[in-house]
């Protein structure tokens, strides 16, 4: 199931784009084969990878971050992280370089980088006050992700009371991608526009909403607008899954892949939006894949639909996490 998801993700990328397929070197004949069954239209290169690599390898969004070096890509490993790997020094073979990873606690689920902003996590910020030599204050922490890039930070969360404090910063769900979507649009203001996820309890999109978690992701978009952000809300389902757990899941609509520039030469007239899809596996969740496909197309993207990501859910993530942009042209 989980391989039926990344071949459509594969098939989903078009002519003119090249996918780097991380494949341990053990293995390399069988994932090459795997791989040119797909009949893909971009241009894959496999990239073998020295040892063994884990079931939380799949989630390359986390371990780096991508800087830009002389015109090529910089990888940043992040070793104070959910899921530090190796994919940085793995990649070092497609050609790109290995930087020096940054003392801060941050995983690349946790940060959206957008035009003239950065937007992170406010548990990132409240870990990095343990990293080092000696405990920091949450204003050095913030300082310190605001020295990793020139663009402004802006904390994603929701202000939670302490006792004998002055009230800190939580956030949910543990990474941010997972609920908070950049479109790459700003309003005639200058506002940017995000999608934040809108949880509902039932299988009617325009059901009750989940109790608790609708109230806290309310908090942390009241931040967002006040912070100068434009906040549109796409209705996710926070329910048990048919097979893997009775307790409520995200099915995270909103880890998507962003295309802003228009492919006129493949005859697109509009950008283009990668996103996971559920019912095919789920046929009760069709309602919400075709909702959270309308709500892009309304804001002017074409979407296109990556079937199988059900099989992801109890593994924690869709599109974005199971892939890592490393240049644009």
């Amino acid at each position: 199931m989980k391989r039926r998801a990344f071949a459509a993700l594969a098939q989903a990328m078009p002519t003119g784009s090249r996918l780097l397929l991380l494949i341990e070197k053990t293995t390399i004949g069988l994932g090459e084969a795997w791989a040119a069954q797909l009949k893909l239209s971009c241009d894959l290169r496999v990239v073998p990878v020295q040892g063994t690599m884990r079931d939380v390898d799949l989630w390359i969004q986390d371990p780096l971050l991508v800087a830009e070096h002389n015109g090529l890509p910089l990888l940043l490993p992040l070793q104070d992280t959910d899921h530090a790997g190796q994919h940085a020094k793995w990649l070092t073979q497609a050609g790109c370089r290995l930087g020096l990873a940054p003392p801060l606690h941050l995983t690349g689920g946790n940060m959206l980088t957008g035009k003239n902003f950065r937007l992170v996590g406010a548990s990132s910020i409240e870990n990095t006050k343990r990293i080092g030599d000696r405990p920091v204050t949450i204003e050095e922490a913030l300082a310190g992700h605001a020295a990793l890039d020139a663009r402004p930070v802006h904390v994603f969360g929701f202000n939670l009371p302490r006792r004998g404090d002055k009230p800190g910063l939580a956030q949910q769900p543990h990474h941010l991608d997972l609920v908070v979507s950049l479109t790459g649009i700003d309003t005639a203001d200058g506002r940017p526009v995000l999608f934040v996820a809108d949880p509902r309890k039932t299988l009617d999109p325009d059901g009750p909403r989940m109790v608790g978690w609708a109230e806290q992701l309310d908090a942390s978009v009241d931040r967002l607008t006040a912070d100068g952000f434009a906040v549109l809300r796409n209705k996710v389902p926070y329910l048990p899954h048919p097979i893997y757990a009775p307790n409520p899941m995200l099915r995270a609509y909103n880890n998507v892949i962003v295309e802003n520039d228009i492919r006129f030469e493949q005859g697109k007239s509009r950008p283009l939006v990668w996103m996971p899809q559920f019912g095919d596996l789920e046929p009760e969740l069709a309602l919400y894949d075709s909702a959270n496909r309308l709500a892009w197309e309304e804001l002017g993207f074409e979407s296109i639909p990556v079937y199988g990501w059900s099989a992801m859910t109890r593994a924690g993530g869709a599109l974005r996490c199971a892939s890592k942009v490393l240049t644009r042209r």
